[in-house]
């Protein structure tokens, strides 16, 4: 019967991982804003929905539910907001959402 070898893993050449180039490093900043900045619209679509959902709610418990989640949404949207550098255009569409759930949270007894 033969033995089987068990083999191990090579040790590495102690060398480190290319660093990227001052180009890459824009590319890849450039596109953490462009997807932050969809990430940001669609949470305060979603918040505003969660808004929409607790005005119209006749049970307590539901209303208040939505509220909190569209008060989450907007705390987080308001936080991630100040760590990109978000384009004009992204920047308006962003800060009229927020100025409308606010709002919107307001008329539901949300006190900022």
């Amino acid at each position: 019967m033969r033995s089987k070898r068990i083999s191990r893993p090579q040790k590495s050449s102690g060398h480190a991982a290319p660093k990227p180039t001052d180009d890459q490093l824009l590319a890849i900043r450039s596109r953490f804003n462009r997807v932050g900045a969809d990430f940001l619209k669609v949470d305060l679509d979603t918040a505003l929905t969660f808004a929409a959902i607790a005005s119209e709610s006749r049970d307590p418990e539901k209303k208040q539910r939505n509220r909190r989640s569209a008060r989450k949404a907007y705390d987080t949207v308001v936080r991630l907001r100040a760590k990109m550098d978000l384009s004009g255009s992204d920047a308006r569409i962003i800060a009229a959402g927020l100025e409308r759930l606010r709002w919107e949270l307001a008329q539901l007894g949300e006190t900022f």
